[in-house]
């Protein structure tokens, strides 16, 4: 576990020093919401659970949860999707993964 987060660092650093986005580096998920109905997700690596309350996604650092109502996705595509509904929460459950 500890090369693990002594890579990411380097990679951070590598990332600041070269002016490139940490997103593209690291893969890390970027969340982009539209007030409180709309959020798109890139990097992720696949959905785990899917209901009308619940929606668990995982990417490269862990689990993203998102909890509302009346939630869908929209679409999904590899690396991105989309998710509709009255979106209330937002949570991690960080896990390092590679």
């Amino acid at each position: 576990m500890r090369k693990r987060e002594t890579r990411q660092q380097l990679k951070s650093k590598v990332a600041d020093m070269t002016n490139m986005p940490k997103d593209v580096v690291l893969g890390v998920p970027v969340l982009t919401m539209t007030g409180q109905e709309e959020l798109y997700i890139e990097n992720y690596r696949g959905i785990l659970e899917y209901t009308e309350t619940f929606i668990r996604v995982q990417t490269k650092i862990g689990n993203l949860q998102v909890v509302g109502q009346n939630l869908r996705i929209a679409y999904y595509m590899n690396d991105e999707m989309k998710i509709n509904g009255l979106i209330k929460e937002i949570k991690y459950q960080n896990e390092i993964r590679n």
